[in-house]
């Protein structure tokens, strides 16, 4: 597992050592929710699966994205 972020919206995606969650259970079950929409989407397409945004799955731009790729 990689995990790649961004700093603010003006700088370059960076590979991260850590990432810290800050999440009430509610979001937690969201996410929770995604990751099985992404894990049921890889095993249905293979190595046609792109990726999927948070932000697309729950339909609101209220969160920072979180996109699941291969």
């Amino acid at each position: 597992m990689k995990i790649y972020g961004y700093e603010n919206e003006d700088s370059d995606l960076v590979s991260l050592q850590e990432i810290s969650l800050q999440v009430t259970i509610d979001e937690l079950k969201k996410l929770s929710s995604f990751i099985d929409n992404a894990i049921n989407m890889m095993e249905k397409y293979g190595d046609e699966f792109g990726h999927e945004h948070f932000s697309d799955f729950i339909k609101s731009k209220k969160y920072p994205d979180i996109i699941i790729t291969k």
